[in-house]
């Protein structure tokens, strides 16, 4: 009875989120990102996960993007975790074509937790190749969640801000991404990310719809452990 009342909000919570897409769908480019995600902790501490993407764009008439991602995480702390990846995409550059290009990232995220809540700062690098151009970033991510002692519906809010490295602009904003959103535990194995994202750049605008869902595998050695996994943006 529980799990249904549980189950039931986070379907209006869903539903609410639609309806604000669908608001704002009129305003700006309004796009979708839709993922399949594996975590696997083989050990205690080390957690390693791939994913599999899909973007849209221009009202989601077209495709934007697909791509493939590998990632590792390291909890060094009971506050601090380090992570380390791979990611490599295949994007609709217009008059162009479909072009590759390849991105690595290294970073660290510290948390804390007070009563059900959760809070995190994460300092990503990462750099991107393509074409034969090299463009770095700085991701810093702020993030507050609540997750309930019972419950399967954890609902999140993050800012995440961009900035260029290697040259006079760092202190301009590349980008910032604005992102509400809920994280349910179907089953013991499965869980599901609904998120809206606001994508601001200084030249344009996106409202982003998206789906995450993740098969999560705990090996026997460390079931016992509290699972804790990294989300890709």
């Amino acid at each position: 009875m529980v799990n249904k009342k549980i189950a039931k909000k986070g379907s209006w919570i869903i539903f609410l989120l639609c309806c604000i897409f669908g608001e704002l769908h009129a305003q700006d480019d309004f796009t979708t990102w839709t993922s399949l995600k594996i975590v696997h902790r083989p050990v205690s501490g080390l957690t390693v996960a791939g994913k599999f993407e899909l973007r849209t764009k221009d009202s989601m008439k077209s495709f934007d993007r697909w791509g493939f991602a590998a990632e590792a995480n390291y909890q060094i702390f009971s506050f601090l975790k380090a992570e380390a990846g791979y990611e490599i995409h295949h994007r609709d550059r217009g008059n162009e074509g479909w072009k590759f290009r390849h991105r690595y990232r290294v970073g660290a995220t510290g948390s804390v937790k007070w009563q059900h809540f959760n809070f995190s700062l994460r300092e990503r690098f990462q750099q991107t190749f393509s074409n034969g151009n090299v463009e770095s970033r700085l991701r810093s991510r702020l993030k507050a969640g609540y997750s309930p002692q019972r419950g399967i519906v954890s609902p999140y809010f993050s800012i995440e801000l961009y900035q260029a490295i290697g040259d006079a602009a760092f202190w301009d904003v590349a980008r910032m991404r604005y992102r509400p959103g809920v994280e349910i535990d179907i089953t013991d194995r499965w869980s599901l990310d609904v998120f809206y994202c606001y994508q601001y750049e200084p030249d344009k605008k996106k409202h982003i719809a998206g789906v995450e869902l993740s098969l999560i595998h705990i090996s026997e050695t460390t079931r016992h452990a509290q699972n804790s996994y990294a989300v890709f943006c």
